[in-house]
């Protein structure tokens, strides 16, 4: 799995610049980490970045340069798409909920590791080549443990750990945190909500709670927090903060759009991830032949035009394609990527404001409408793979790296390095690079869909206040920078029996490293905030330097992000996988495109317009 995290070289320092003991960090290694996707995982995460750029400058791309001549492309272009006029761009990169004073006061750890690509700021990571050499301990000798019992609840995100009677990672770890930290791990994601609810329901709380979607984990999640839960507030609420630096590092960004604040107090801590969201990938091999390097779509027609010159189904290879997913796995979980699609037509993200201050939901705008008929057009002209319908992730991405197709919308980080890695181990290998985004129209913005920034949250039980001092010292220990002692025992487990170093200094696994410490879910309790570092993929951070600098420019958030809707955490799967199912119908060729408006209709009155009201009320009382 990809780690994103501000990393530091040699001597770490608190908030306040003092420095503080050398602390032990991690390499966050990949070389045999096996990817697990899941809805959890989809989330990515905005980065904090406190340094300009030192790196040489991002290439830019070439718009509308002419593409390779071939018998294909000699045929007549398409007639021009009727794109509605796309709506300004009024949730920008940075929008979230509004910043609450008992939020915790940033400050980044300084002193560290140099990285070879520097943030440009709050959404971006740094970048590493190799992992920093020489890592040092982040935290003082004195164990942030009492010698107490730690039960944590987590959802399994990758295959079960090495038990802890036999796991020499694991056992480490809670020899240096001086607590015995047992997990509590739902094996099966998609039992995860079921076994929340009997959580909550029973009273019999962990200390340490996984919640994946925040503050709209669960249906009256606010009121639990409240009844069930310890108030933060008193302990990271603003320069309080200062007590658990590495958690005061934690991106604020995180903190708002997760929900950490919840009727009035500080109530979880979250898990932050990268901002970049879908993009569109290319087969680099097949593309830059045939249609050209660096070329980036015009608009719609242009991209349409595009596909039909890839598209060779008489090859077994096709334009494109798509997985199918849950509205619980994307913005709208369909067969074909709507969600990417509406943002090339300029919809909102998930949600967006209106001129006159309004909530829209984006499958109510023109915009939406406009993707939807687009990708209809495009399935009727035979450009998807027919297995579109019956793809999942795992299936789609290998018949994609096997180039069944060329250009895919998937994820950035994560999902990105794991199938760029087994396109290298093709023969001959291949490269996956982001097309940058393009507008449907010209003279349009290009937009890309950010992430919401956080993986999960922690709560933490209801606790006297020696018991949450430790639990959150704890916590601290294990936010460990990149590039510590600390964070290298949790990623990469101990030298000579979990993995050996290379000439280049990275950690690579041995047969057991997975399941002695990247198995074990210490990063679903907290962690460091991101970073760009995957050695085993030649270019990597400078390649995911360079598309941070193309997506997030380009970036939209959803303004509803932080805030908690009743109807939603009810209602809100069900209406979502209601209309998914229908516009997959719509667009697959099996409903008519004039089923769309009742399909609309039927989302507002089952719910979405009581989810509307929720959220303006909630913005507004924020305000």
């Amino acid at each position: 799995m990809l780690l994103h995290s501000r990393s530091l070289r040699g001597q770490y320092y608190g908030p306040t610049g003092t420095p503080m003991d050398p602390r032990e960090s991690k390499p966050t290694v990949s070389t045999r980490r096996t990817f697990i996707q899941s809805a959890a995982l989809a989330v990515g995460l905005p980065l904090v970045a406190a340094c300009a750029p030192t790196s040489p400058p991002v290439p830019t791309a070439t718009p509308g340069r002419p593409l390779a001549a071939t018998p294909q492309a000699t045929q007549a272009a398409p007639a021009p798409t009727q794109a509605p006029t796309p709506r300004p761009n009024t949730t920008p990169a940075a929008a979230s909920a509004a910043k609450s004073p008992l939020l915790p006061t940033y400050v980044s750890a300084s002193g560290g590791p140099k990285p070879d690509f520097a943030s440009a700021g709050v959404l971006y990571e740094d970048g590493f080549i190799n992992y920093p050499a020489n890592p040092n301990k982040a935290l003082p000798d004195a164990p942030p443990g009492l010698g107490n019992a730690v039960t944590s609840f987590n959802v399994g995100l990758y295959p079960p750990p090495t038990s802890l009677d036999s796991n020499p990672a694991w056992q480490e770890v809670n020899r240096q945190l001086n607590a015995d930290v047992q997990f509590n791990i739902v094996a099966n994601p998609g039992d995860y909500p079921a076994k929340l609810a009997t959580l909550m329901a029973g009273g019999d709380l962990p200390d340490l709670l996984y919640l994946q979607r925040g503050l709209n984990a669960a249906p009256n999640l606010p009121l639990f927090l409240q009844n069930q839960c310890a108030d933060l507030s008193p302990y990271l609420s603003g320069d309080a903060a200062r007590d658990y630096p590495f958690l005061a590092a934690i991106p604020t960004f995180a903190w708002q759009n997760a929900g950490c604040v919840a009727t009035g107090r500080l109530q979880m801590v979250p898990i932050e991830r990268y901002a970049p969201g879908t993009a569109l990938f290319k087969n680099q091999t097949i593309y830059d032949q045939e249609i050209g390097k660096d070329y980036v779509p015009k608009n719609a027609d242009d991209f349409k035009r595009i596909l039909q010159q890839l598209n060779r189904p008489q090859e077994n290879r096709w334009a494109t394609a798509a997985y199918a997913s849950s509205a619980s796995q994307s913005l709208l979980g369909t067969a074909f990527h709507v969600d990417f699609y509406a943002a090339m037509f300029g919809a909102p993200n998930t949600w967006g404001v209106e001129a006159d201050g309004k909530l829209i939901r984006s499958l109510e705008t023109e915009e939406f409408k406009a993707a939807v008929s687009y990708v209809r057009d495009l399935v009727g002209l035979g450009l998807f793979s027919p297995n579109v319908l019956n793809y999942n992730i795992n299936s789609a991405r290998a018949d994609f790296i096997a180039g069944r197709w060329v250009v895919y919308p998937e994820g950035f980080g994560n999902p990105w390095n794991d199938f760029w890695r087994r396109g290298l181990q093709q023969n001959p290998p291949v490269n996956f690079l982001v097309i940058p985004p393009f507008p449907a129209q010209d003279g349009g913005k290009p937009t890309h869909y950010l992430s919401v920034g956080y993986q999960a949250t922690t709560a933490l039980k209801k606790a006297a206040p020696d018991r949450i001092k430790e639990l959150l010292r704890i916590m601290n220990w294990l936010a460990a920078p990149f590039g510590s002692k600390e964070d290298l025992l949790l990623t990469a487990g101990i030298q000579d029996v979990d993995y050996h170093m290379d000439e280049r200094g990275n950690p690579v696994l041995t047969d057991r490293g997975n399941q002695d410490a990247n198995y074990v879910p210490w990063k679903y309790i907290v962690q460091h905030p991101q970073v760009m570092y995957v050695p085993d993929i030649p270019d990597y951070a400078k390649t995911l330097y360079a598309a941070e600098h193309v997506l997030i420019p380009a970036g939209v958030s959803d303004p509803t992000l932080g805030y908690y809707s009743a109807a939603q955490s009810a209602k809100g799967l069900s209406i979502n996988q209601a209309f998914t199912d229908g516009i997959t119908d719509v667009i697959a060729g099996r409903r008519p495109m004039s089923d769309f408006d009742q399909l609309v209709k039927d989302w507002q009155a089952n719910g979405g317009n009581e989810i509307r009201t929720e959220y303006a009320d909630a913005i507004s009382a924020s305000r």
